[in-house]
């Protein structure tokens, strides 16, 4: 078995004093396999964003970060920070959420995405005009020679998106990651961002982290899901037996709340309850005060993640019983 191209092993991310620690994400572990397309999901709150920063290190200053994040066999928290940069654009690209305010209104965004290649690579000022407006073909863009010397401004947050992929793809790196890159867009721009992604990873062999909610974006493009909740894992598996056959209480709500075609309801499903806020569940499952099959053993002990089929984990006392069972 080849050796995963990211690898996330008992990340933790706590704030406030190391006496008291406020912990929002609990021993996060996972992998992203060189050429796959691995789903991030779960309700806002659930650390999706946290652990996607923390993988480039941009956490707030007053984060402290622990475990191992493997890159390439490279443990990237035990870098020092002024080789970080280094990693960041070149290595590992990430397209961040809300397009409409990530992007500066004051610079063409040619300058922009230059920006991105000064930071890395050596190129005469030609070829990196030649290089950007290039990227900007390869992302989807019309008329790109144009395109160049606009603002942010003038586009539309289809558009910009593009040019955050842009930007993420700049130094050609091994892995993207994309925070919520459909987000606040219609359906249609939705599906060709989702398109432009997928091109760009077939093209240069690039990995890709998604995080998102929305479980049809996952299910259309993904080869394999990690589900959050509270800042835990609580299930991966590969996208088809996730959808077939979902291990964890959460996940089979947010199932349940999906519409479908032929859904006859007259009301969708909804999980009871909401997403505890950090640091607020110290011991036990932080599911269990919505979860329809919790045991008393809940309130007191964390399910570790059980192998529940080939390529199949999930962190529950009570599935895991019926497994046995």
């Amino acid at each position: 078995m080849t050796e995963p191209l990211l690898d996330i092993r008992n990340l933790c991310v706590d704030f406030g004093p190391a006496s008291k620690p406020l912990r929002v994400a609990h021993n996060i572990s996972f992998t992203v396999g060189a050429g796959e397309t691995v789903g991030l999901v779960g309700e806002s709150g659930s650390g999706k964003s946290m652990t996607a920063l923390s993988v480039l290190r941009l956490v707030p200053e007053a984060a402290r970060l622990s475990g191992e994040i493997l890159y390439g066999g490279r443990d990237l928290l035990a870098l020092p920070k002024r080789d970080m940069p280094e990693v960041r654009g070149k290595e590992i690209g990430m397209v961040f959420q809300e397009p409409m305010s990530s992007l500066n209104p004051v610079m063409t965004i040619g300058a922009q995405i230059e920006e991105a290649i000064l930071l890395h690579e050596r190129m005469p000022a030609a070829e990196r005009r030649k290089r950007v407006i290039d990227l900007l073909r390869l992302v989807g863009m019309p008329d790109p020679e144009a395109r160049v010397n606009a603002y942010p401004g003038q586009f539309s947050g289809g558009m910009r998106q593009r040019v955050m992929a842009a930007i993420a793809m700049a130094c050609n790196p091994r892995l993207l990651i994309a925070d919520e890159p459909t987000t606040a867009l219609d359906v249609t721009i939705q599906a060709q961002v989702l398109a432009m992604m997928l091109d760009i990873r077939d093209r240069l062999n690039s990995a890709i982290l998604l995080i998102t909610h929305d479980l049809g974006v996952v299910a259309e493009v993904c080869e394999r899901i990690v589900v959050m909740y509270a800042g835990h894992v609580v299930e991966d598996a590969d996208v088809h037996t996730l959808f077939s056959r979902p291990r964890h209480p959460y996940t089979q709500g947010l199932l349940q709340s999906v519409p479908t075609l032929t859904d006859t309801r007259k009301r969708l499903y909804q999980i009871p309850g909401s997403v505890p806020p950090a640091g607020t569940i110290t011991q036990g499952c932080p599911f269990r005060a919505r979860c329809p099959k919790r045991l008393d053993r809940c309130a007191v002990e964390m399910p570790p993640m059980v192998t529940q089929g080939p390529s199949h984990r999930a962190a529950c006392w009570a599935t895991a019983m019926e497994a046995v069972a």
